[in-house]
């Protein structure tokens, strides 16, 4: 790798003022909505360039570059293409290191349009300048809160970065990563990619320690050698997810005509991807999905999945899509069949699927995976619906309030005042000693049961356990005890919050259910990866994330088994 790449592109990514060519109080162009974009993120100088107005939405606009008093890192393109060349040796005069050029009639609309791309590089290179695009949507760096786009976009920092050779793809990929509650260290949306090629961003991303997933879109590259080189030696450091479109020949024909870049046999690309350990998804959504699964899982050990469903129908799904994809819906042990035989109804499937056949305990439900990821021939755990099951925390208050409405106003009161009884427990639940928050936690689930209407304590005693070693591990987070002291201080139907007493419970169990989760994960070392049945938007919670089928859960958890896979053939088996 280039060991000055972190060097080369640090003014692009960590610029200390920006100047905007082309900016505009006119509506209806872009050099509008880039800068409103640029004003409503970055914190630094920045210098309007029009040779037409003063001011520009507050800030005092000049003629040229080369009139701005202060030193400039970063140019911002949005001039007619024609006109980029002389804009870029302004820059060059005045010592500006680095651009965006959003401007497109470059590479994209042919012969013509590459005579001009290639002087504005030329130009660019006599002055170091490193540039992304043309023809692009501008990019996202949040180390500098910096977004320089075509338009606002809703983006958040993370520990994803992504690389786009399309726009709307990667607009749209940015959107829906932050609707569900994804976020982005560094994003660029490429362009033609005249300057800063596709390779140069993931070797800049795979050296960033904030970075822990690599994205890209990639319609052609310039470089198919050097593209190799370096995801080779990204990949065995943090995974790269490719989209690469180009199957057919209408796709190729398109990638022409959007780009400039040739497609290329998807054969070959296919087969360098796997050579190169890059994982190559179908679509965003997908791409998302595999994102997450590395963000928030460990690798498995192996192929060897067990699959548990309140649901026998969506296990069968499950189980077909696992095994379609190469993945091992494991023969549970007698042993194993025998324990489960201890919790669920007899009526119970007795097989992987586990499926508890219509079973209403709660409890039961949450001490399976236990015995489930006990065993050494399980790689891993696919929990089907486990997002719904914040339905019994709806059932149980509208079953509550439904028994408060024939009470007498008093016995509601006495109801209210009996739940602040717990208070002291839950206060102890924070307590730096083990002991006391030991058994503060253990109280506090026994009274929770209770209040489901759960008789079996010795199951309970179990997934207290659990919860003991999730709130030492901080698993079990604050803000989850802070809801039911909310719940047990509430006068009337609201909390101090403003919510509802359903609203709080509602909460509460969801962060009781993803401390189990992590805390299995922690304990075990296991993916375990949850759904919901619906297709509702879904968002990340902390380090959890329900997918919306086992399909896609399935697919998840095949690209984490195939690259670790990559991993331990090459000698570098860890752990993301």
């Amino acid at each position: 790798m280039n060991t000055d790449i972190l060097k080369e592109l640090d003014p692009l990514f960590n610029p200390q003022s920006v100047a905007h060519i082309g900016a505009t109080n006119n509506t209806n162009k872009w050099g509008f909505s880039t800068i409103t974009s640029l004003m409503q993120t970055y914190r630094g100088p920045i210098y309007p360039v029009n040779g037409h107005e003063d001011w520009i939405q507050g800030l005092k606009a000049y003629k040229k570059v080369t009139d701005i008093p202060g030193q400039v890192d970063l140019a911002v393109f949005t001039i007619p293409a024609e006109r980029v060349a002389a804009a870029m040796e302004d820059c060059v005069q005045k010592g500006v290191r680095s651009a965006v050029i959003i401007s497109a009639g470059f590479a994209e609309v042919g012969p013509e349009g590459k005579k001009l791309q290639d002087e504005v590089l030329s130009i660019a290179r006599k002055g170091n300048i490193r540039f992304i695009g043309p023809n692009c949507m501008g990019y996202w760096s949040a180390s500098s809160s910096l977004a320089a786009f075509m338009m606002p976009l809703l983006v958040r920092d993370g520990q994803l970065a992504f690389v786009s050779q399309g726009g709307n793809v990667g607009a749209a990929v940015v959107v829906a990563g932050y609707e569900r509650g994804l976020g982005f260290h560094r994003y660029v949306s490429c362009g033609c990619a005249a300057d800063v090629q596709i390779e140069d961003y993931i070797e800049y991303f795979g050296k960033d320690p904030q970075v822990k997933v690599i994205m890209a879109y990639i319609e052609g590259l310039n470089d198919g050698v050097r593209f190799m080189d370096v995801v080779k030696k990204v990949t065995p450091i943090k995974p790269v997810i490719i989209l690469k479109p180009g199957k057919t020949e209408v796709a190729a024909r398109a990638i022409k005509s959007h780009s400039g870049a040739l497609a290329g046999s998807d054969a070959v690309y296919d087969v360098a991807f796997k050579k190169m350990g890059a994982i190559r998804v179908e679509d965003p959504e997908e791409m998302l999905d595999i994102a997450i699964g590395f963000l928030t899982q460990p690798m498995p050990r192996g192929h060897n999945v067990a699959i548990i469903t309140p649901g026998g129908s969506y296990g069968v799904l499950c189980a077909q899509a696992c095994e379609e994809g190469g993945l091992n819906v494991v023969k549970l042990p007698d042993k194993t069949i025998e324990e489960l035989d201890k919790i669920f109804p007899p009526r119970w499937s007795r097989q992987n699927p586990v499926d508890p056949a219509g079973d209403r305990n709660f409890v039961a439900y949450m001490i399976a995976p236990l015995r489930l990821l006990e065993l050494d021939t399980v790689d891993s755990v696919i929990f089907m619906g486990f997002g719904g099951f914040t339905l019994f925390s709806n059932l149980l208050m509208q079953q509550r309030s439904q028994q408060e409405e024939k009470m007498k106003p008093e016995q509601v009161t006495q109801r209210i005042e009996a739940m602040r009884v717990i208070i002291p427990i839950i206060e102890d639940v924070k307590s730096p000693d083990f002991n006391k928050m030991q058994s503060a936690v253990r109280q506090l689930i026994n009274m929770l049961a209770l209040f489901m209407g759960i008789q079996d304590l010795a199951q309970v005693g179990a997934l207290s356990d659990v919860l003991v070693e999730a709130r030492r591990s901080g698993n079990l987070k604050d803000d989850v005890v802070d809801d039911i002291l909310e719940l047990a201080n509430a006068k009337g139907q609201r909390g101090e919050s403003g919510r509802t007493r359903a609203e709080i419970i509602n909460s509460f169990i969801i962060g009781l259910l993803n401390a189990l989760v992590d805390q299995w994960i922690d304990s075990y070392k296991k993916p375990v990866i949850t759904t919901t049945f619906t297709e509702e938007q879904v968002k990340l919670i902390g380090d959890h994330y329900d997918y919306t089928s086992g399909k896609r859960a399935a697919r998840v958890l095949l690209h984490l088994t195939t690259y670790h896979d990559f991993l331990v053939k090459i000698g570098k088996d860890h752990r993301i």
